[in-house]
């Protein structure tokens, strides 16, 4: 038992993509979390969701496994209906920029009634009537810019929780799809995404679990690529499959050890030095 955990701990040790998969851990969302760990979550979910068919690639090459979602129905619909809760306050914030935008337009019209200027620019005269539009024209554009800036910020929030459906499907029962289907169907996080929030703790904690899935999915792919039989002619001519072979001996799901005193990179050069004097005695004595 103590070997065992002695491995686990040390089999990172000497090859980064193995460190990725054993270090990253998933964080279910419970009621007592913050909004911002629901939008986390939500993106972990998704995230993972489309992993699964590269994680059976590679767990059929080496045995090793990526972390699964661990989602259930509960979580996501507690999911869906904290982040329900928070749209409706994006949705509040949206009324009171339309009321805004109503009470400037009037102001706007009454103070025009009272001059004939046509622009901010002939405010310049002086005129207490011509300042008096000027300034509430300025205030009307300002609160209709804010109107506009609030109904992009709403459309884009909206979108996340449409990436749940994927993994909605997956599960399969229990699954409150009434709730699930107040929210646009998404198939990518949105590119505007992070930058609607005006919170630095939720940009930089957003920021931190995209950037650490990235790394999760380079690495999956980095370890499929080395382990995938070549489709050049070239490269298999050239010990494409010794190398390939190599490689999947290095990151059997078993091999612990190994990664704990030697590279990838390391052992297969060692693999193909050793090849080379094979392949040329063979030749010697064919």
């Amino acid at each position: 038992m103590v070997d065992n955990v002695f491995k686990k701990k040390l089999a990172s040790i000497k090859n980064e993509h193995v460190s990725v998969l054993d270090s990253y851990k998933v964080s279910p969302f419970k009621e007592t979390h913050s909004d911002t760990a629901c939008i986390v979550r939500i993106i972990e979910i998704y995230s993972l969701n489309k992993l699964r068919a590269k994680g059976e690639k590679l767990y059929s090459l080496t045995g090793l496994t990526v972390p699964d979602t661990e989602a259930v129905a509960n979580e996501i619909n507690l999911l869906l209906s904290r982040y329900a809760q928070l749209c409706r306050r994006e949705e509040e914030e949206l009324s009171f920029r339309q009321h805004e935008v109503t009470n400037a337009e009037a102001v706007w019209k009454s103070a025009s009634s009272k001059t004939s200027a046509s622009s901010i620019a002939e405010a310049k005269t002086k005129k207490p009537g011509r300042v008096e539009r000027a300034d509430a024209e300025r205030r009307y554009q300002l609160a209709a810019s804010r109107l506009s800036e609030q109904q992009c910020r709403l459309s884009t929030i909206r979108l996340l929780p449409g990436l749940l459906a994927d993994e909605a499907d997956y599960i399969g029962k229990g699954i409150d799809k009434r709730l699930l289907n107040i929210f646009p169907h998404s198939v990518q996080i949105s590119a505007e995404f992070v930058s609607v929030f005006h919170d630095v703790g939720i940009v930089r904690d957003v920021n931190f679990i995209i950037e650490a899935l990235k790394f999760l999915s380079e690495a999956v792919s980095s370890i499929i690529n080395c382990c995938s039989v070549p489709t050049d002619r070239y490269e298999l001519n050239n010990g494409g499959m010794v190398r390939t072979m190599a490689y999947r001996e290095y990151y059997r799901a078993d091999n612990t050890v190994l990664r704990t005193v030697v590279s990838d990179r390391d052992y297969i050069e060692h693999v193909m030095k050793c090849n080379r004097v094979t392949e040329y005695k063979n030749k010697l004595f064919s």
